[in-house]
């Protein structure tokens, strides 16, 4: 993808136009944060599509490969991490559900669900509050073409959708960023962890197993670049987000699987000029071996 983020810088005048763009600025973190209102002027956008992907990962396949038969506990944090990201859908049906909240002039509630199964990827984001969104997203292994639908109302967090469009691969990832097989939104490597835990710590999981946290503070640019288009995409953003840090409280099982991701992130995002600090809070929870987790859509 060859992205380019656009530098702002503008003058601020308050009048009444400016408090309506305070109300429609609150909404910014709409899937991802929680409004904290610190609003100030100057904050330029780096130039993310500057920067080489593949440069920033490192070679997940021959680590994973060295941890056959080992315990995450013989690894750095971050390994731990590249190796659940590498191994994520060797493990049957993945289902990962998503919760969070915007504290805006008003409670916005966000909900998500990503899933695989037999080759099947799916995806759905909901947002309802003050402004409400939802779409749907299915994706098969071996072909090229997505099958998406954009939400025509949200009640109680469940979406009714519109007729369906559909996309490339290739459309899609240059428009929301994070590819749709893809259920890590972050670049995490040794090349973008900026800070770790010495080491995860064991702790007993909820079904009396073993398993091990650990917290990843990621760099402000390098971890977000796939991951801010997917945020203007998602929440109709005109410029790309700016972030001041990530923090990922990660918890994994002896198999090295994703139990929980936890995210803390603050960022700046810009509308006509403002721009509003953002405090962005979320919970993703990881279930393995389920059937029938993909649902099909009804147009409304």
């Amino acid at each position: 993808m060859s992205k380019k983020g656009t530098k702002v810088s503008k003058p601020f005048e308050f009048n009444r136009k400016s408090i309506i763009l305070l109300i429609v600025i609150s909404l910014a973190g709409i899937l991802t944060g929680v409004f904290v209102g610190g609003f100030f002027i100057g904050v330029d956008v780096p130039e993310y599509g500057s920067y080489d992907e593949a440069s920033l990962r490192d070679d997940v396949e021959k680590l994973s490969n060295d941890a056959q038969g080992r315990s995450p506990s013989r690894y750095k944090p971050y390994e731990i991490f590249e190796i659940a990201e590498y191994r994520l859908f060797t493990h049957g049906s993945v289902l990962v559900n998503t919760e969070g909240a915007v504290a805006t002039i008003a409670n916005q509630r966000i909900a998500g669900i990503k899933a695989y199964e037999n080759g099947d990827f799916f995806k759905e984001n909901i947002s309802a509050g003050i402004k409400n969104v939802g779409e749907r997203t299915y994706f098969t292994e071996g072909t090229d073409t997505l099958t998406c639908y954009e939400a025509s109302s949200v009640k109680d967090m469940v979406a009714s959708y519109k007729s369906p469009t559909t996309r490339t691969y290739d459309e899609y990832c240059e428009i929301n960023g994070v590819p749709i097989d893809s259920f890590v939104a972050y670049i995490v490597s040794s090349k973008t962890v900026l800070n770790q835990d010495a080491q995860a710590e064991r702790i007993t999981l909820e079904n009396g197993e073993t398993g091990y946290q650990f917290v990843l503070q990621l760099h402000p640019i390098y971890s977000v670049l796939n991951y801010v288009y997917q945020m203007q995409n998602l929440s109709q953003l005109p410029s790309l987000p700016v972030f001041a840090d990530v923090t990922l409280t990660v918890v994994v099982d002896e198999e090295f699987r994703f139990i929980s991701v936890e995210t803390l992130e603050h960022y700046t995002v810009n509308y006509m000029g403002i721009n509003a600090s953002c405090t962005g809070t979320l919970i993703e929870k990881f279930q393995y071996g389920l059937t029938n987790i993909i649902p099909e859509t009804v147009v409304a």
